[in-house]
């Protein structure tokens, strides 16, 4: 076992000792009895709440190395009541993906006002800000004049996938739409099977499953892929050809955000921007 990896399973048995030691048995219910010497919970109690031996969860703590699932590092997760936060820093140092099991349930975090002000202070830019399921939870007018007007879709359309595949115009709108459709939906893919019975997935994939025949079979080749930066090319109705680099940010309060901004990569692209006031581009539909 490397340095790098000692230090982190070191640093894990040190962060679930400290959470132990802040609960007490009330908070778990259980009975306190009349004399404990550790502070907080004993390690025999973490263990019988979480479904796992003392010895096994001492050994973690001790920071030996042991193996541990995704599923007992949920267990001990709820047993030591970690906030999110908290709980993927555990996962992280135990080196495995976390998949929150309420996720699905709980759906993704509303967008907070500075996210909105961001997203509509880069404009010219284009920029959009995305869920983990693609949906476009904000964008600025930019954004929306290169598919001809995202507030015009209904919401459960306002999203990537639909837009590539289920509104016919973006085979013509977007340059090498052939390349560029398969990369978003690999990636699509990606974050799907990441986030197994979340139904809004399920959703999306029926609904543009409907309005083209040939994209059942596309997702069933079950490619993936992770971001890429690339240009983007655009042919606009009123504008001509728009060329982009693309950057794709995470929100740091909310991982399963990003934030997509597309800047000018030539001097045509960067005065048309500058330029439009009202565009009035191909609608979706």
């Amino acid at each position: 076992m490397d340095d790098h990896t000692s230090r982190r399973r070191a640093a894990l048995g040190a962060f679930l000792r400290s959470r132990r030691e802040r609960l007490t048995p009330g908070d778990v219910g259980l009975t306190g009895g009349v004399r404990r010497r550790t502070p907080g919970l004993r390690r025999e109690e973490v263990a019988l709440l979480s479904g796992v031996s003392v010895s096994w969860y001492s050994w973690l703590e001790q920071g030996r190395p042991i193996a541990a699932s995704r599923q007992v590092l949920d267990a001990l997760a709820t047993t030591l009541r970690l906030t999110r936060a908290e709980r993927r820093h555990v996962f992280d140092l135990a080196g495995e993906s976390d998949i929150d099991p309420h996720a699905a349930a709980d759906g993704c975090p509303a967008v907070g006002d500075h996210l909105r002000a961001t997203v509509a202070a880069l404009a010219p830019h284009p920029a959009c800000l995305l869920d983990r399921h693609w949906d476009v939870l904000a964008h600025n007018e930019a954004e929306a004049a290169i598919y001809g007007g995202l507030d015009q879709l209904p919401v459960e359309r306002r999203n990537m996938i639909w837009l590539f595949y289920g509104w016919r115009p973006m085979r013509t709108v977007l340059k090498n739409w052939e390349t560029e459709s398969w990369a978003v939906l690999a990636q699509f893919r990606a974050s799907a099977d990441r986030h197994p019975g979340d139904p809004r997935f399920d959703e999306i994939v029926d609904d543009v499953a409907g309005v083209d025949p040939e994209f059942r079979a596309r997702w069933e080749r079950h490619d993936v892929a992770g971001f890429t930066p690339a240009l983007k090319r655009f042919d606009h109705p009123r504008l001509g050809l728009l060329t982009f680099r693309q950057a794709k940010l995470t929100a740091a309060e909310e991982p399963g955000l990003h934030l997509i901004v597309r800047h000018p990569a030539d001097p045509a692209t960067r005065r048309a921007l500058d330029a439009q006031a009202a565009p009035s581009p191909v609608q979706p539909g």
